[in-house]
């Protein structure tokens, strides 16, 4: 289910209505463009994290500059955003410009062996040359394209440069086998699409409640203090579930608390982390999962001063630090973030 459903339910129906009309034969002029891959493979679930201009990857590192605003691994490489550019870069290093596809709205499967992104780099135009927005989505192994938008004229008179600024991201998430991209469901296989049913918190995604993401399965929660559990309703709270269900992570509010939940009787367990504030990253494998161990200024609102990256065991919750500790600077005032974890597209 999205758990963004309820905020966006008007808007994105706004977009259906203004955005896609019926299939042209055009071809949308300029073709898609391919999506690079490496010559060889890495560790794409290992902890990875870009600090000061490097991108950390398990043991392994790789250059990309002191601009990056989002990025997201794959199978032979990383697929990251500049300003509004996409860019690969191969784990040895070798970096090529992909396509200027216009928003950064990045999403990898858990496994990393599908990368999908939207793309207004070509296709029918408003009125005003803004291109209707695609969804296209690739083997990260082959660079084999699964899935893009069929080429659609938008209705006259609309002004979908205003549309799409008031609505991104319309890209959810994508598996291996669905992806999830404005109020539709769409099979990998056969390219057939599903619509967002209506339910009482928003649209309902067919399959994503079914679905394990690179943070794990997204969740509603209820319960207060120290005990959490599973619900039906975001009313309460959302969260994560870890791949084989047994622990809970509330991603309510930030800072979150160092503390995941047994989905079994719901109660709460400490994450031995260097701090007292954690945020979950991703998955290694259903005995692994790795984050961002966070010290917030005790005297100060939410104020965050230093940040370290971790693994830790889902059996005991003990962590160990993989990256060195990584302070905030107060003076920094620079447009573009210097610490990122994979998905994210600011500090967290």
């Amino acid at each position: 289910m999205n758990l963004r459903g309820a905020v966006v339910a008007g808007a994105l129906l706004a977009l259906s209505l203004a955005g896609c009309g019926s299939p042209t034969a055009s071809g949308g002029g300029k073709e898609p463009f391919s999506l690079p891959v490496g010559p060889s493979e890495w560790d794409a679930t290992a902890p990875a994290w870009y600090a000061d201009g490097t991108l950390h990857v398990g043991e392994r590192t790789v250059d990309l500059g002191d601009r990056v605003d989002q990025f997201v691994l794959g199978a032979t490489g990383v697929y990251w955003m500049r300003g509004q550019t996409l860019w690969f870069t191969s784990a040895e290093g070798e970096t090529e410009k992909v396509e200027k596809v216009g928003w950064g709205n990045l999403a990898v499967s858990a496994d990393r062996s599908v990368f999908a992104t939207v793309d207004q780099s070509r296709g029918p135009t408003d009125e005003f040359g803004t291109h209707v927005l695609q969804v296209a989505a690739f083997d990260t192994h082959t660079g084999e394209q699964l899935y893009r938008t069929p080429d659609q004229e938008p209705d006259g008179g609309a002004d979908l440069a205003d549309l799409y600024g008031e609505i991104m991201p319309l890209l959810i998430g994508v598996s291996d086998e669905r992806l999830f991209f404005d109020r539709t469901t769409i099979d990998l296989e056969d390219g057939s699409t599903t619509q967002a049913s209506e339910g009482p918190d928003g649209e309902v995604y067919d399959g994503y409640a079914e679905t394990l993401f690179p943070d794990g399965f997204h969740v509603y929660l209820d319960g207060e203090g120290g005990r959490r559990e599973l619900a039906d309703t975001w009313l309460s709270g959302v969260g994560l579930l870890s791949p084989d269900r047994s622990t809970i992570f509330d991603t309510s509010e930030w800072p979150t608390a160092a503390v995941a939940y047994d989905a079994a009787t719901g109660r709460q367990r400490p994450i031995d982390a260097p701090w007292g504030h954690f945020t979950l990253a991703g998955w290694s494998d259903e005995d692994t999962f790795f984050g961002v161990a966070q010290r917030i200024d005790e005297n100060a609102a939410n104020v965050l001063r230093a940040q370290q990256v971790v693994t830790c065991e889902v059996r005991t919750l003990a962590c160990t630090p993989v990256s060195p500790v990584i302070p905030t600077d107060d003076e920094d005032q620079g447009q573009y973030p210097t610490f990122l974890v994979e998905g994210k597209t600011s500090e967290l």
